[in-house]
């Protein structure tokens, strides 16, 4: 169990590593290898809508083959060839193409580890949380030593640091244990058909559906703290150092509090931790909407762990107990690809427009999208009560992850 623990520790810190870099920087670095601003949009908002293609269709045929590190490894690799074309180019053709391959087959292969994680965990008695704390620490950890590497060295320090990283997504993955081999032989086009037709199924059930609404609309409230948090805290007059420290404090709340996953998880429920998320966006972003004294900025920031925190481990285990094993990465994929691609990137181009004539006051749209989030989490739980959403066989080796 520790070991297998352990090696999913080292995936998700692998993953952070990419992420740290990748989040706060890559437009800067895609800046620097002479790409101008109309072709950044063209690389970041390629890979936003193919990555709603390639998600749901990763975890379609992971769950299809039955094998989800199979699938993981041959996003990594992608991810590592991309990061090697980009350490090896300036052709702006190539820089483009292969910017877009890193982004998508990064976004596809996120759903896929939480998916093996949060089975993992089930299946060998672990705390989930713990093993996902490694993914926040290393986030934070890249953002600052990426930060003073670049400050020291450059922005071309950064293609390298991302190739290391992919790598070493690759080699945590090969250490997960392979799934056995199937017997009789995988019929693949029959299984594609038949994952194909439970996703669709999966889509027409309205708990389903419930569920992804309230945790995209949580979620996808975060879009102006992201996109405009820090921008606005500079507008205000707060220097580079104090935004600095003020932007991981969040981070280390969320660690705090998924250290804890599996002890509030038995005190609240899926449902419970998505409305208790939810109610924390209502609150922690009104706080922000007025511009309050540095104390009450301190304090919206460690309400990260309710608004994202909690409502994370709610939509993970909803999956988990709601969703068949054999659909684990397929309801992954779907929900990443709402909140993150679908209900974010909406939520983000209103902020924008908002931003300009309103300035921090645009917090409120996030508030309001937390109250939705509050109502629509409420009705899921007078939906739904623990029990699977389809029924049927599930995988014929409980070994496979």
């Amino acid at each position: 169990m520790k070991k297998i623990a352990s090696r999913l520790g080292m995936c998700q810190a692998a993953s952070g590593l990419v992420s740290g870099v990748l989040t706060p920087f890559f437009g800067a670095w895609l800046a620097w290898r002479g790409l101008s601003a109309h072709q950044i949009g063209i690389v970041l908002s390629a890979g936003l809508l193919l990555r709603v293609l390639a998600g749901p269709a990763a975890g379609i045929i992971a769950d299809a083959r039955n094998d989800r590190r199979a699938a993981m490894l041959a996003l990594y690799w992608a991810m590592l060839i991309g990061y090697g074309v980009l350490n090896l180019t300036a052709a702006p053709s190539l820089v483009i193409l292969a910017a877009i391959l890193v982004t998508i087959a990064n976004g596809a292969a996120v759903p896929l580890l939480e998916s093996v994680s949060v089975r993992l965990s089930e299946r060998y008695g672990f705390d989930y949380g713990r093993v996902r704390i490694w993914a926040s620490s290393a986030f934070v950890a890249a953002n600052i030593l990426s930060g003073a590497a670049i400050s020291l060295f450059g922005f071309w320090i950064a293609a390298p640091w991302l190739a290391a990283g992919s790598a070493l997504c690759v080699f945590s993955t090969v250490l997960l244990p392979k799934p056995p081999p199937d017997r009789p032989p995988l019929d693949l086009s029959a299984r594609l058909k038949a994952t194909f037709g439970e996703a669709r199924e999966l889509l027409r059930s309205g708990v389903f559906l419930l569920f992804l609404a309230a945790a995209s609309f949580d979620q996808a409230s975060h879009a102006f703290y992201y996109a405009y948090g820090g921008l606005h805290w500079t507008a205000l007059g707060y220097s580079g150092w104090l935004v600095g420290i003020l932007w991981p404090l969040g981070v280390f709340a969320e660690i705090a509090l998924l250290s804890q996953a599996l002890r509030v998880l038995h005190v609240v429920g899926p449902t419970r931790l998505l409305l208790y998320g939810a109610l924390g966006c209502v609150v922690r972003w009104t706080i922000l909407a007025f511009d309050p004294p540095l104390g009450l900025v301190v304090l919206a920031q460690f309400l990260h762990a309710a608004t994202f925190a909690l409502a994370h481990l709610g939509a993970m285990y909803f999956i988990l107990r709601a969703i068949p094993a054999r659909l684990a990465a397929t309801a992954q994929s779907l929900y990443f690809v709402c909140y993150a691609g679908l209900a974010m990137g909406l939520a983000t181009l209103a902020c924008g427009y908002l931003y300009a004539d309103f300035g921090g006051r645009t917090y409120l749209l996030m508030s309001a999208m937390g109250a939705v989030a509050m109502g629509l989490a409420l009705w899921l739980s007078q939906r739904w009560h623990g029990e699977r959403i389809l029924h049927g066989p599930d995988e014929e080796h409980a070994d496979a992850i």
